[in-house]
């Protein structure tokens, strides 16, 4: 299947892939308990469209995060039991989006991205130079909402896990969603994403069963140690952005159900010279 995978995306093929990740074979590199806990054997789809549900009914087509981001090429798993969508996708930031690349031996899915500060890329949709961001960003969509009976994301517990650590390991920065108190205006959903007492997201935009979001590593300059074998933190943007391997965990629990009927989703993105 790694194989196929990889020949079928290296050669640009338009279609919807689904993985059947078997529990025995998820998380077992860079393994977490959350994890192995929600996956069994649920759908991997890459490179498909989010839930008419997580989609901006003012722009059918695309996400409510950003403007204009195309709700397409996701890497998605659907948990039809809590009626629960999880979804992630690389894009060149202010670009086009960047499609998975392969599936490794394991079932984790990986993204290859550019390594680098962002460029004016025409061919790549990007606009402008941004020597103070990566070249790319990842953006996330919480769906609770494909169920109609299901409650508001205040009643459930969510997580987004982002590796700090450009090597092969991990060291999570773990936020935690939360119901924020200032008042929500334009698309913004007032649910925001906070580590401590500290709010590192303010700015989701969706609905109340809908949170979403792109993201940039230069936003979390201060947690990121670029080389953790030398003493003291080494700056990730001195490196101008350079090659490493990040991953990003997405959990989703209802607060008042069985811990069965929550959802997880994690991929890999592999930075590279371009």
């Amino acid at each position: 299947m790694k194989t196929a995978l990889k020949l079928a995306l290296s050669l640009g093929i338009a279609a919807s892939f689904v993985l059947i990740t078997a529990e025995s074979e998820a998380g077992r590199r860079k393994s977490h308990p959350y994890y192995a806990q929600y996956s069994k054997a649920v759908d991997t789809y890459l490179t498909e469209d989010l839930d008419i549900t997580a989609q901006d009914p003012g722009a059918v087509g695309t996400m409510y995060a950003g403007t204009g981001i195309p709700a397409t090429n996701f890497v998605i798993r659907r948990f039809d039991r809590a009626g629960i969508e999880l979804a992630i996708k690389a894009h060149y930031r202010q670009g086009y989006d960047i499609p998975p690349t392969y599936v490794d031996g394991k079932g984790i899915v990986h993204i290859v991205v550019p390594a680098g500060h962002q460029v004016a890329d025409p061919a790549n949709g990007v606009p402008s130079t941004h020597t103070g961001r990566a070249r790319w960003n990842f953006a996330y969509s919480y769906d609770a909402a494909l169920n109609g009976g299901n409650p508001d994301l205040e009643d459930y517990r969510g997580w987004l896990l982002i590796d700090t650590d450009p090597s092969e390991k991990t060291r999570y920065l773990w936020l935690q969603l939360k119901k924020l108190t200032n008042s929500p205006t334009g698309q913004r959903n007032g649910y925001g994403w906070v580590t401590k007492s500290t709010v590192e997201i303010s700015d989701d935009e969706g609905t109340s069963q809908v949170s979403q979001n792109s993201q940039n590593l230069a936003f979390y300059e201060e947690y990121i140690d670029a080389d953790p074998r030398t003493r003291g933190q080494q700056s990730y943007m001195a490196t101008d952005f350079g090659p490493g391997q990040f991953d990003v965990m997405m959990i989703l629990e209802p607060k008042r159900k069985r811990h069965r009927d929550g959802a997880v989703l994690r991929v890999v993105f592999d930075v590279v010279e371009p």
